[in-house]
């Protein structure tokens, strides 16, 4: 299949000026033939608009990803290894099938770990990277919190948890292990976005500060009750988690995209293409928006970024 797409990219080209709104990407010789069934023949310009219809949206923005992510995040000795691990699942799990898959797209094992699996684990590191680049200005808006919360099906259950918390004779786990809770016990981040719990508590919580211990709050639903205390509201003292709960909120996520394609300045000149990212998802379509900052509650950081420019072309890689 890459040999294929090589074939059709050799031919590709731009019709009308780069730039302009109506701009379409061609095959120079889209008419040639590239096999025969039969007594069908298969054209280059049939196999492109088969490969543009069914992957060009999302191997534009892919692709765009893992050029961004080449430049922001360095490959570790942990991404090796872990791509490895991943290869190694994959050929236990899917023996032959796997290898199939990979003959018919052309790559090798290696191939595969350094084109799919680490650049897939430098483009998940792309969001961690926006959030500590902005993590002030995120941190307002999500506020997270760093908080301990034990959930019991029993008020008396709930009281002597906090009995024991209060004086200091079990720890968190131990006090829900106690007193029949399926609680860890360990601290987890609050954010504006967290829905886990009863909007009393996370009202309590968000107001609440370390100074004030630990306390018992009945649930919103029947044989509820929590006992909870903030560990900590300075973000900072909690960096990496914070990070890490930020990064599963789906609007910074998107807001990460924005950012980074901003930055880089993605622009897609062929109208077709241009359109079936729009449908599909416009937050990628930076030539389109006149807000200079990211996201609202983003930082104006990447307005003074370098921009260097990354077009968009309609060849897909249908791997």
């Amino acid at each position: 299949m890459k040999k294929l797409t090589a074939i059709l990219a050799s031919g590709f080209v731009l019709v009308s000026l780069a730039g302009c709104s109506d701009a379409k990407a061609k095959l120079a010789n889209s008419s040639d033939v590239v096999m025969t069934i039969g007594s069908t023949k298969v054209t280059k310009g049939q196999i492109y608009e088969t490969m543009f219809n069914s992957a060009a949206e999302s191997t534009a923005i892919n692709d765009a990803k893992n050029a961004i992510a080449a430049k922001e995040i360095e490959v570790t000795d942990d991404m090796k290894s872990s791509a490895e691990s991943t290869l190694s699942y994959y050929k236990s799990m899917y023996g032959s099938t796997f290898s199939s898959y990979l003959e018919s797209s052309g790559m090798s094992e290696e191939d595969y770990v350094n084109t799919v699996l680490i650049p897939a684990q430098q483009s998940d590191e792309l969001v961690k990277k926006y959030i500590e680049e902005n993590f002030a200005s995120l941190s307002d808006h999500y506020h997270p919190i760093q908080a301990t919360v034990l959930s019991f099906t029993s008020e008396d259950d709930a009281n002597a948890a906090l009995s024991e918390l209060k004086d200091g004779t079990s720890s968190a786990s131990e006090a829900a292990k106690n007193h029949n809770s399926s609680s860890s016990g360990n601290p987890e981040i609050i954010t504006i976005n967290t829905t886990t719990y009863d909007s009393s508590l996370l009202a309590v919580l968000r107001s609440a500060s370390p100074d004030d211990g630990w306390t018992m709050l009945p649930g919103s639903s029947e044989n509820t009750y929590y006992v909870a205390r903030v560990e900590s509201n300075t973000p900072e003292d909690y960096k990496d988690d914070a990070i890490s709960a930020l990064a599963s909120i789906t609007a910074v996520s998107d807001d990460s995209d924005t950012y980074w394609f901003r930055k880089y300045g993605f622009h897609v000149y062929d109208i077709d293409l241009y359109n079936a990212i729009k449908e599909k998802d416009s937050k990628y379509l930076i030539q389109a928006m006149t807000d200079a900052s990211p996201s609202p509650e983003a930082s104006e950081s990447a307005a003074a970024s370098s921009s260097a420019e990354a077009s968009a072309s309609a060849s897909a890689d249908a791997q």
